[in-house]
């Protein structure tokens, strides 16, 4: 296979739609490095509830010697002055990331050729934005980091737990840790009933999860001062039909878990795989009784045990920089790559580059993010006290 030989010409097709490029993304995902939000069942459920209404589709597949090597699922969106392609479903995910094949290790002019390739091919853009990239994925560099790059707002949480003797937190959280959430289960077995986690595998628990995540996430939203995104239609669609899809795979698109305390659901988590990877999409936790204890790590020590069990090698937490994510996985930066091909798109990349790098400063830097938070927490109850009056 010649396939890291950069001299070779590439090959470009491009597909208009996730149907027509199907084959051949399933065809590549066989043996590819790529993180879960590059898989083809992830994205096509995103896009079947509608989280890219604008736009063009355009799936770019990259041969070199007739033997397909990597893959770019794109949008092209018309911004004001500039035409963009980005990842497709970025908006709604923790990482993009080149498809690669085995042995294909472009180097930086040789991805300026394909960039260049693809953007012809496809009807032209000034820019191509890749977000939160992390440096290496299952084992692999990545090469898009040889082009220019700057560290995004958020970083991303990983770790790897292949092998770890169970339980897990035996071996891998630190004695008073570990005995903080003994005590914590023990102590909301005490209050509520026994606690276990449930992997959601049928339509009715579904149901119920579904119900008490929404609630919960509604609640804590309206503590951070946000609106809940994940109460609009596309998320109500996305997470009931990928999870239904889902229902008993070794390696499912969507998975959730509730934790249960008796008979009440008091957090739920929602993940996305790939391979061997776990990466935890979103989570939820009860504002009742039950929050006075530690329910995101009882959950997450719950959620490893059965990780590991199933083989899985490597986890997640998402980007954000929240206190208990360090507690379970080691931060790394997320790289935003700006690539223009033309002036118009090295303007926009100028511009792009200097928001989010203060973007980064501010989320980075715990006074200035305090301050951020409490704006953003004065102007959600603002405009709710106007919602409320009209």
């Amino acid at each position: 296979m010649t396939t890291n030989n950069q001299a070779a010409p590439f090959a470009i097709t491009i597909f208009e739609s996730l149907a027509a490029a199907e084959a051949s993304w399933r065809a590549l995902e066989q043996h590819a490095t790529f993180t879960p939000y590059q898989r083809f069942d992830w994205l096509c459920g995103l896009v079947a509830a509608g989280a890219e209404p604008q736009g063009r589709i355009v799936i770019a597949l990259i041969a070199q010697d007739n033997v397909p090597v990597a893959l770019l699922p794109l949008i092209i969106e018309d911004m004001p002055l500039y035409r963009r392609a980005r990842f497709l479903g970025s908006e709604q995910s923790n990482s993009d990331w080149m498809m690669l094949a085995p042995g294909f290790d472009p180097n930086a002019d040789a991805l300026e050729t394909i960039f260049a390739l693809v953007a012809e091919k496809a009807g032209g853009f000034d820019l191509l934005l890749v977000q939160n990239q992390p440096a290496s994925w299952a084992g692999r560099d990545n090469p898009l980091l040889r082009l220019p790059h700057a560290p995004g707002a958020s970083n991303l949480y990983t770790t790897t737990i292949g092998g770890t003797p169970l339980p897990y937190v035996d071996t891998r959280i630190p004695a008073k840790h570990r005995g903080n959430l003994r005590r914590g289960r023990r102590r909301l077995e005490e209050s509520l009933g026994p606690v276990h986690l449930v992997r959601v595998n049928d339509a009715e628990t579904l149901e119920m999860a579904h119900a008490a995540f929404l609630e919960q996430r509604s609640a804590r939203f309206d503590e951070m001062g946000v609106d809940n995104v994940f109460a609009t239609p596309m998320y109500r669609a996305f997470f009931r039909s990928a999870a239904e899809a889902s229902f008993g795979a070794e390696r499912p698109v969507i998975v959730c878990h509730a934790l249960m305390s008796g008979e009440e659901i008091i957090a739920t988590v929602w993940g996305a795989t790939a391979g061997d990877h776990y990466s935890l999409y979103i989570n939820s936790t009860t504002s009742g009784p039950a929050s006075r204890f530690s329910l995101m790590g009882i959950l997450i020590s719950d959620l490893m045990d059965e990780l590991v069990s199933a083989g899985f090698q490597t986890f997640d937490l998402g980007l954000g920089d929240f206190a208990y994510k360090k507690e379970w996985t080691e931060p790394k930066a997320a790289y935003h790559g700006f690539f223009p091909l033309t002036a118009k798109g090295r303007a926009a990349a100028h511009l792009l580059r200097q928001r989010g790098a203060i973007k980064r400063r501010i989320k980075q830097d715990p006074r200035l993010w305090t301050l951020a938070t409490n704006v953003r927490k004065t102007l959600f109850r603002l405009r709710g006290r106007k919602a409320s009056a009209d």
